[in-house]
């Protein structure tokens, strides 16, 4: 009885052991993320993904094609400079790793042949009092295209002097920054728990989203008249009438010298925008003044913008809007007040030109630094959308 009673035992640790080495390979979440370096955070991120990919993914899919779309900076929607950054870490740390997956970027061809789509978004923390130092969260999630159901999720955090928040220049020239269904459906997604069914909706979303993606590639590389077929394409598609595709397609046209045809298409922005109630038009002002940014480039299309703003408000007697002013964290808070219902004041005396009865169907309001993006200090070029006017629609 003895001698079985220790063959039990050897048997029991036999089973145990490899089975808590196994669990220890496995990286555990921590409740509250640490903050590390951007290149040692996407490390991490990316091999939590995968080895809780490893875990679900059955039936085994050797090798398993992944898809990676460009994370986004949820303050904005837009793709930036660092988000390019996360998307090389992640094309190199995983073939590097996990031999059994490829990994790409996501365009209308790879999502084709692709078992796997990485989603994600990063999220300012400010400085949380800490001078000379800034805090991001950046959350994303693996979902398998089989099955329409997320299957990792992994959340790190980064401290920084400060990420490279400056957009590609197709976000940089949308004369929107991007706050719609298309990006409300992303970031729901990204934040889904792991088990969670994607609806259509959702895939329609990663659909668009890789012709996006091709489109937003040839306007980044100077090729407008290929972006601009790309936009035209996206828009002709039944989930294609978003904000960033006609922003896209505004750019390109404008960029060819189409603008009445560019104009055309802000106007389908307004229409869109005024739907969700919010025109978060780039208006944007020079430092401590309530003059635009001096680039003629930039006053010609305001022009354009605020005149179908006013067009539109001219039609729709029954709608009414705010015209809200902000200023970057930079300077004194009740001057910066002050300053921004200043700005809001101009744009509101300008849209006169086109529709006088704006005065009465529009409020002008100064919320200074109160919502700004991006947040940092001083006054740059990185923060410039900080310093803006936009509108939100409200009934009369």
């Amino acid at each position: 009885m003895r001698i079985i009673w220790v063959l039990n035992k050897v048997i029991f640790y036999l089973g145990v052991i490899p089975f808590l080495i196994s669990c220890q390979m496995i990286p555990v979440q921590p409740a509250t993320p640490t903050y590390l370096t951007l290149d040692t955070a996407i490390r991490s991120l990316s091999y939590n993904l995968i080895k809780q990919l490893q875990q679900k993914q059955w039936p085994i899919i050797t090798p398993a094609a992944l898809v990676i779309n460009p994370f986004v900076a949820v303050e904005s929607g837009q793709v930036v400079q660092t988000s390019l950054d996360i998307e090389a870490l992640f094309l190199n740390e995983i073939p590097k790793h996990f031999t059994q997956y490829q990994i790409s970027r996501l365009t209308p061809e790879s999502l084709k042949t692709a078992h796997y789509l990485i989603n994600g978004f990063i999220k300012s923390e400010g400085n949380l009092n800490e001078p000379g130092k800034k805090y991001y969260q950046i959350t994303a999630s693996i979902l398998d295209l089989t099955h329409y159901t997320i299957v990792a999720s992994s959340k790190m955090g980064i401290v920084s002097q400060g990420l490279n928040y400056q957009p590609t220049p197709s976000y940089e020239d949308n004369p929107m920054y991007i706050k719609d269904e298309l990006l409300d459906n992303l970031i729901s997604m990204i934040e889904s728990p792991v088990g969670t069914h994607v609806n259509m909706n959702a895939y329609a979303t990663i659909t668009t989203k890789a012709l996006l993606v091709e489109a937003q590639a040839a306007y980044d590389k100077s090729q407008y008249e290929l972006a601009y077929r790309l936009f035209k394409n996206i828009i002709q598609q039944p989930h294609g009438k978003v904000m960033e595709a006609y922003g896209g397609l505004y750019s390109s046209a404008f960029k060819l010298g189409k603008l009445n045809e560019a104009e055309e298409n802000f106007a389908h922005m307004v229409v869109l925008g005024v739907k969700v109630g919010n025109l978060p038009v780039k208006l944007l002002f020079q430092p401590n003044l309530t003059e635009f940014l001096a680039e003629p480039s930039l006053r010609q299309q305001y022009t354009i913008w605020l005149k179908q703003i006013s067009r539109y408000f001219k039609k729709h007697q029954q709608q009414c809007v705010n015209i809200i002013g902000h200023t970057s964290q930079y300077g004194i808070y009740e001057y910066n007040k002050r300053l921004s219902k200043r700005r809001a004041e101009k744009i509101q005396s300008l849209m006169q030109s086109t529709f006088a009865g704006i005065i009465h169907r529009s409020k002008t309001i100064g919320k200074g630094p109160d919502e700004t993006i991006v947040g940092t200090i001083p006054d740059s070029a990185e923060n410039a959308i900080d310093r803006r006017v936009e509108f939100r629609v409200v009934a009369c």
